[in-house]
């Protein structure tokens, strides 16, 4: 295989790969967004965290998460509708311990009255969907660097 055809191979991964990350976490943050501006507000409690251990490839290998650890919790969180529904719902992102409000504490929930199961706790930052949407466009402005290259090497 020739250097432009892999330059092109690469370019041809990473820029759809990341243009659908990018899209996807953005679409997420716009759905944040609007469901603090305009979402039905509800008090919930945190009824339990979930442990998730973090596992690498393989059995032996581990991902640490910095000085916390491998376990991650996701809040459990018990809430109700204005139309009484009760729900009980997992958030979307796992933290460490230290970070993950603790069963019992109460905390803002925002939802899509239409669609309840679409929530957010207004308290929680979408700092990681913005990673996401940054990684996302890393990986186009690399497979647009691969398909410039791959031109150049096919001169």
């Amino acid at each position: 295989m020739s250097p432009s055809q892999v330059l092109w191979l690469m370019a041809s991964v990473f820029t759809p790969v990341g243009a659908l990350v990018a899209a996807a976490a953005y679409r997420r943050i716009r759905e944040i967004r609007r469901l603090v501006r305009e979402g039905e507000r509800a008090q919930g409690l945190v009824i339990r965290l979930e442990p998730t251990k973090l596992e690498g490839h393989g059995s032996d290998h581990t991902v640490t998460v910095r000085s916390s650890g491998t376990t991650v919790y996701y809040p459990v969180i018990a809430w109700a509708t204005a139309d009484g529904q009760a729900m009980e719902t997992k958030a979307n992102i796992a933290r460490p311990r230290n970070r993950t409000p603790s069963p019992g504490t109460r905390v803002e929930v925002r939802y899509d009255p239409a669609e309840p199961s679409r929530w957010t706790l207004p308290a929680e930052k979408p700092g990681m969907w913005w990673l996401a949407v940054a990684l996302g466009g890393l990986f186009v402005l690399l497979g647009t660097g691969f398909s410039i290259g791959a031109s150049a090497f096919g001169r």
